[in-house]
């Protein structure tokens, strides 16, 4: 199916506001999740809306909640999502951290308490779009077994930077350390098509194939082998850690996202014109590199993301079946809320 944006935020908007939303957060939270979908990120997209229902029907979210902030010094803050959505408490923080690394060079933030924050992609181009530079990592709920191990004791744990580019598209690189989406291992399942070599084990911690073994006990394994686990393990504990979320193997482990957001304004350091001078020097000959075979021409990250933006501006591929549910959720909640009324 081939939707209107506009059609798919609308009913994304409805569902998070009837879920007890006020209409500003219920914005902020669907403008995050179809802007996934424009980007080409569908695992991040408004499939998660299921998911999200659920989490406030059990509980796992107060909808309602707003962010609350600390300033633990000039240049330093701690951001509360108190349980709620995490879209609303990470742009939150990136509302009050911008200005202080504007002004004094550096700043640092921790996000906790809050749901999923979708994707961080999102945030550092934010970053990147004001001249600053952006790193981000969080933590989440245990999916990923340690290499050379079975249990799912790691989160996702994504990482990514945001650079400024003058005149272009910000650079976006974002990436989780594990080697693919949970949301992209239900996909498969939900179609039976199977997910890629080298992406998942099952129980007994056997290399498989079949998406339905991630769900009879399986787990996902990090991108890279022991790398890929290195960094993975540096970002539960560091996510986890320096958040107060904590790691997903501790007992105190909050669930959803620990995450630590880290912006950098350039002109600190060195003279605009020669951080951009670089930037633009380095991208143009990167992007000039003679291809390798089969490949049309050599891409910057955030490349493929722009140019998706610009295809699905005008209509974004939907599965008709997640579709289907989604419309059924619209339907069910919308009337609910008019037989209370």
């Amino acid at each position: 199916m081939i939707l209107n944006p506009s059609e798919i935020l609308y009913v994304t908007r409805i569902i998070i506001e009837t879920l007890g939303t006020p209409k500003n957060m219920a914005a902020s939270v669907a403008n995050s999740l179809v802007e996934a979908n424009l980007a080409g990120h569908d695992s991040h997209g408004v499939i998660r809306l299921l998911e999200y229902a659920d989490a406030v029907r059990s509980g796992a979210v107060t909808p309602s909640a707003p962010p609350n902030v600390d300033h633990l010094s000039t240049s330093v803050i701690r951001v509360n999502g108190q349980r709620g959505w995490g879209p609303v408490a990470m742009k939150t923080t990136l509302n009050h951290l911008i200005p202080l690394a504007s002004e004094h060079g550096v700043a640092v933030a921790t996000t906790f308490n809050c749901h999923h924050i979708g994707r961080l992609g999102e945030y550092v181009e934010m970053i990147a779009q004001e001249g600053l530079v952006g790193l981000m990592w969080c933590n989440g709920d245990p999916r990923v077994a340690p290499f050379g191990g079975r249990e799912p004791l790691l989160g996702t744990n994504p990482f990514a930077a945001g650079i400024p580019n003058p005149g272009r598209h910000p650079i976006v690189i974002d990436f989780a350390t594990a080697a693919i989406a949970e949301e992209k291992v239900r996909l498969c399942a939900t179609h039976n098509q199977e997910v890629p070599p080298g992406s998942i084990i099952n129980a007994q911690g056997r290399p498989s194939t079949n998406p339905h073994e991630y769900y009879r006990g399986g787990a996902l394994i990090p991108f890279g082998g022991h790398k890929g686990y290195g960094l993975s393990l540096l970002i539960e504990l560091l996510g986890g850690g320096l958040s107060g979320n904590h790691p997903g193997t501790s007992p105190d482990h909050r669930g959803g996202n620990g995450v630590v957001t880290t912006i950098y304004n350039p002109e600190v350091f060195v003279s605009f014109e020669e951080f951009y001078q670089d930037i633009i020097e380095a991208t143009d000959q990167i992007h000039s590199c003679l291809p390798a075979a089969y490949i049309d021409h050599v891409m910057l990250p955030g490349d493929l993301e722009d140019s998706t933006r610009k295809q699905r501006i005008h209509g974004i591929p939907m599965d008709e079946q997640i579709w289907q549910e989604i419309l059924t959720l619209f339907s069910s909640l919308t009337e609910a809320t008019l037989e209370a009324a």
